[in-house]
């Protein structure tokens, strides 16, 4: 059973411009979430952490199964944590993966960082677009360390949640995902 941990309040004024974090809760505890890099996991706890001296701050205690454990501040709009899809959304995905790539910087930095904020609109559609254009990308160059990581860490990611959202196996579904982005005649 979740327990609801959400929190409205209206017409107070924050103290010193600090925003109240719990009324900008998106998750509750229970919630089944993804995490763009770290895969599909739950929210088991909302806590005060101090992480950095001084710096106290609200977070999602989110386990990945595999025994992973990962904090995500609730304030940190742009984190890329999301809820997990819904099955009618993968039709769109399968639409996705089966379209021409977009192009991808040269410069591996640029490129990462592009990635990374792309992966943080928090959506599967943009998963799916990453997985696409960085498969693409190394297609055509020697398979390298950072980028082939990188890549095999999205494509993971996009497998647990297609699988659960599917009801099928992990690779049954990475059986399809690179179906699709082979596009086969």
């Amino acid at each position: 059973m979740a327990v609801s941990v959400r929190v409205r309040i209206v017409g107070v004024t924050p103290i010193n411009g600090a925003i109240n974090e719990v009324a900008r809760s998106m998750f509750e505890i229970g919630d089944k979430v993804v995490h763009p890099q770290h895969g599909v996991g739950q929210i088991v706890k909302l806590e005060n952490r101090e992480f950095e001296r001084g710096d106290t701050r609200r977070y999602y205690e989110i386990n990945i199964p595999g025994g992973s454990t990962v904090w995500v501040p609730v304030d940190l709009s742009n984190s890329g944590l999301r809820r997990l899809a819904r099955k009618s959304e993968l039709a769109l995905c399968r639409e996705i993966l089966k379209s021409n790539p977009l192009p991808l910087m040269e410069d591996g930095r640029v490129r990462q960082s592009a990635l990374v904020a792309h992966l943080k609109q928090g959506t599967i559609v943009a998963q799916c677009e990453v997985v696409r254009d960085l498969s693409a990308f190394v297609a055509h160059k020697p398979s390298y360390g950072t980028i082939t990581s990188f890549l095999e860490s999205m494509l993971r990611v996009l497998c647990q949640e297609w699988a659960l959202v599917e009801g099928i196996t992990i690779s049954e579904a990475a059986s399809e995902i690179n179906s699709l982005i082979e596009k086969p005649g």
